[in-house]
């Protein structure tokens, strides 16, 4: 960027990556965004001082650390809190705007009181697939790509950021949920490309057994705990069956997570924030049809 906006920071959160997270550093200073206020949260790595000593090239910035490990979602919610800017720019580890300049329209001028978060397209970078097809137009979108969207923080933060024991795994798409359920928007600009520059080393490897499992549950409560319950349940419980069916490893963890989302639907009863019937019908209808 020609000038940096003191109105925007880069959120990062990061996990036991300290390689993968110096390579985004590098292209994101390459893409013109160096200067701009740069805050990582470590979500509990097993060394201490991996991080802080990769962030350290970058003026400025700050490394705040957990001694718990609580996931990618509650990380970013602190890093909304903590920055204290208007707009983030939220990536993940592995990924990094291509260019500064596409965001600049983003940042100036007049705000769409509506517009909660602008989401990019998304190029994983190995298969050099694109994640939106190239012909989808700018528009209003049903949800987002956690790794590469740009936040305006008071707005998401009032819906209620994240929710926290999600960890990871539609996240995403839950948010985008209760953020269109409050009449907000969320917007698709495919002017800017976010490149996803995912490769795992050795001692990186996901947890594949945690993956599925909270994949399954969270599924679930991702419509049971926004949608009347005996419809959200039933909505939410359609699509864990389906994921399971068609990934089929760790039917242990995967089974667990769909018992476990059941009972929390009704265990987190006072975390419920459901919408109309009408509501719900008509997001099930606007998530068919617009860009994914």
């Amino acid at each position: 960027m020609s000038e940096s906006p003191q109105n925007l920071a880069i959120l990062i959160p990061t996990r036991n990556r300290p390689d993968i997270l110096a390579t985004t550093l590098v292209e994101l200073e390459k893409a013109g965004f160096g200067g701009v206020a740069l805050w990582v949260y470590d979500d509990c790595s097993t060394d201490a001082e991996a991080i802080p000593s990769v962030i350290k090239v970058w003026p400025g910035a700050r490394v705040l650390r957990g001694e718990q490990r609580i996931g990618q979602a509650e990380g970013r919610n602190i890093l909304m809190r903590a920055c204290g800017k208007e707009f983030g720019l939220l990536i993940d580890d592995d990924s990094f705007p291509i260019s500064a300049s596409a965001l600049q329209r983003h940042l100036a001028g007049p705000r769409d009181a509506c517009r909660a978060i602008t989401t990019f397209q998304y190029l994983d970078v190995p298969t050099q697939r694109f994640s939106i097809p190239r012909e989808v137009c700018e528009g209003v979108a049903f949800t987002f790509q956690g790794g590469g969207s740009l936040f305006h923080i008071p707005t998401v933060l009032r819906m209620g950021g994240y929710r926290s024991f999600f960890v990871y795994g539609y996240e995403e798409p839950e948010l985008a949920m209760r953020i269109y359920m409050n009449g907000f928007q969320i917007w698709y600009d495919p002017g800017l490309v976010v490149h996803h520059n995912h490769f795992e080393m050795p001692n990186e490897r996901r947890d594949y057994r945690e993956y599925d499992y909270l994949y399954a549950r969270n599924s679930i409560l991702m419509s049971s705990l926004n949608m009347p319950i005996w419809f959200g349940l039933a909505h939410g419980l359609a699509r864990s069956l389906r994921r399971s069916f068609f990934r089929r490893r760790n039917a242990w963890p995967k089974l667990r997570g769909t018992i476990d989302g059941v009972w929390q639907s009704f265990s987190r009863w006072k975390d419920r924030t459901p919408c109309s019937l009408a509501q719900a019908i008509k997001w099930c209808r606007f998530s068919k049809k617009s860009p994914r």
